[in-house]
């Protein structure tokens, strides 16, 4: 004859938070957003300095165009 299984206790459900956010499912700790903060600020640095670095080149072109223009102009008058 089959023995009655004892009865089992009865398991409280599981408490899901499925509310994770991005960050949370990237790994992004507290520890982690000093680490974070640090590559944004760098991302920012090289930003401003890619947009300077054409700045100067364009300032740079304007400067050789304008040596180049005085030089046609001093060997016009040369020739004369």
């Amino acid at each position: 004859s089959e023995t009655p299984s004892p009865a089992l206790p009865e398991i409280p459900p599981a408490e899901l938070d499925l509310t994770f956010s991005f960050d949370t499912i990237m790994g992004f700790s507290k520890f982690s957003e000093p680490q974070a903060e640090k590559v944004q600020k760098r991302a920012s640095n090289v930003m401003k300095l890619t947009q300077e670095n054409e700045k100067l080149k364009e300032e740079l072109r304007a400067m050789t165009a304008r040596l180049e223009a005085a030089e046609r102009k001093r060997q016009e008058l040369a020739s004369r």
